[in-house]
């Protein structure tokens, strides 16, 4: 549909919306009159836990900090037309995962965000903190903001269904166990129709936010730590035939159960078993679905191969510096009094079940008690221990782009196989993702910004640092 009045009409409305958006955000960070530091978060509850905490950090400091909360996308749409057009910009911000990736498309010293790494360095959070969660806030070596989580994925099952059926959890260590325990004792038609009734496993035909999850637990990956795309390599490849098997066709062992209260209906009647839960989710359950109280519990995901990564993740926030921030050493003191601090970490897994980076934190005793939801297991040192094998998660300059095609690709696979079958499924799979990554590459190449800082977008196979 093209804009009624013409293209230069069209781009000058743009150029309005771009300069109006940064302007209002300056508007909001001097309306009141400048504190010492201003802090822009997303989510409700970080606000609430930081207004907590923020006063004794002013009152140790003698300083006055701000605190806001703007909806995640809105901040990044502003944050960026602010950086753009050089107005005021808040001194710290929390991003969400994977939203990093649209500040690192130009040289990294035009990040607009301070390169943290030397002082993450010096203090050796990349030793006291898990070291792969830095790999969502890096670009090309250099990290650009602190973990505020981990969030290693577990599944989240019926355990009263599961010990009905007489499947012992223990015994499940691979995905090729799951499925194959998946056929013969979860998936069913019940009352004869020739309607099955009840699945093993909740995944989304499109592979929204679960196809993620099981690539990087296989060792795949969209890029590498330097930005080459390595989206095409045969782990990705393997990766989507698998989730086309178990989501498409008369063989499949998931139901996509949606969100909201369709999700927790499907989960209530026992139409899935198994979901991939996160720590945040885990709470979320206890919260959506309280009648299953006692009824569920959590075990570690199934391994591609036995002896192997038990856990993927799903999600995270950072805090970045911006480099336009006048108190940049203050604003770094600010940042390891919120995302170091003990009690937080308490308080912050008693409400929302999040584990914390920072290893030495999950021996408090919050993260020994064991959860009634979950039939009484240490909900804590189960994602304690999961927390510890999360994949890093290298997000790139161009991350929403070959997301939404890798997606593009399953679907239309999942079409094919319900078409064809498995008859030259593997090489229309291939076919397709490779075109993807081709047209990836042509953009990322025009990227002239990119370029002058040396990094080379190579084929996924023939990097030596690819995602297998």
């Amino acid at each position: 549909m093209e804009f009624p009045y013409g293209k230069a009409p069209f781009w000058i409305l743009v150029m309005a919306i771009i300069t109006g958006s940064a302007m209002m955000l300056s508007r909001v960070f001097t309306s009141a009159g400048r504190p010492d530091l201003v802090f822009v978060v997303f989510a409700p509850r970080h606000y609430d836990a930081y207004l907590k905490l923020i006063p004794e950090f002013e009152r140790k400091h003698n300083v006055k900090v701000q605190l806001q909360q703007v909806h995640q996308r809105p901040l990044q749409t502003r944050l960026q037309s602010a950086l753009l057009a050089d107005t005021d910009v808040p001194d710290m911000v929390e991003i969400m995962n994977p939203f990093m990736g649209a500040f690192m498309k130009g040289p990294l010293e035009d990040v607009g965000f301070v390169d943290l790494t030397d002082r993450i360095k010096a203090e050796k959070l990349d030793e006291k903190m898990v070291g792969s969660r830095f790999s969502i806030w890096s670009s090309r070596g250099r990290i650009f903001a602190l973990p505020h989580d981990v969030h290693p994925v577990a599944l989240a099952y019926r355990r009263d269904i599961i010990e009905q059926l007489g499947i012992d959890v223990n015994k499940i260590e691979t995905w090729e166990d799951f499925v194959r325990i998946a056929h013969e004792k979860i998936v069913k038609d019940l009352d004869g129709d020739g309607i099955i009734d009840r699945y093993a496993l909740d995944l989304s035909i499109s592979g929204t936010s679960f196809f993620p999850i099981v690539l990087l637990q296989r060792g795949g990956a969209y890029f590498d730590s330097q930005g080459n795309l390595t989206v095409d390599s045969e782990i990705t490849i393997d990766t989507i035939i698998w989730y086309i098997h178990q989501s498409r066709g008369k063989t499949r062992i998931s139901f996509p159960a949606g969100e909201g209260q369709p999700f927790y209906k499907a989960l209530s009647d026992g139409i899935i078993l198994f979901n991939f839960v996160p720590d945040w989710r885990s709470k979320v359950f206890e919260i959506d679905a309280k009648d299953l109280k006692g009824k569920m519990a959590l075990m570690p995901l199934p391994a591609w191969e036995k002896g192997g990564r038990r856990t993927s993740t799903w999600g995270g926030t950072g805090l970045a510096i911006t480099e336009k921030s006048k108190n940049k050493e203050l604003a770094w003191e600010l940042a390891k009094f919120l995302y170091l601090n003990k009690q937080d970490f308490s308080d912050r897994f008693a409400l929302l079940n999040i584990i914390p980076p920072l290893k030495e934190a999950w021996e408090l005793p919050a993260f020994q008690i064991e959860d009634a939801y979950y039939s009484n297991q240490k909900v804590g040192q189960i994602y304690a221990e999961l927390a510890q094998e999360t994949p890093p998660d290298y997000v790139g300059a161009y991350y929403e782009m070959v997301d939404g095609k890798t997606r593009e690709v399953l679907v239309d696979g999942g079409v094919y196989y319900e078409k064809y079958g498995n008859d030259g499924l593997r090489e229309f799979v291939t076919q397709k993702l490779k075109q993807k990554a081709a047209y990836i590459r042509k953009v990322m190449n025009r990227n002239v910004f990119m370029r002058e800082t040396e990094l080379q977008v190579t084929d996924a196979n023939a990097s030596k640092e690819n995602a297998g």
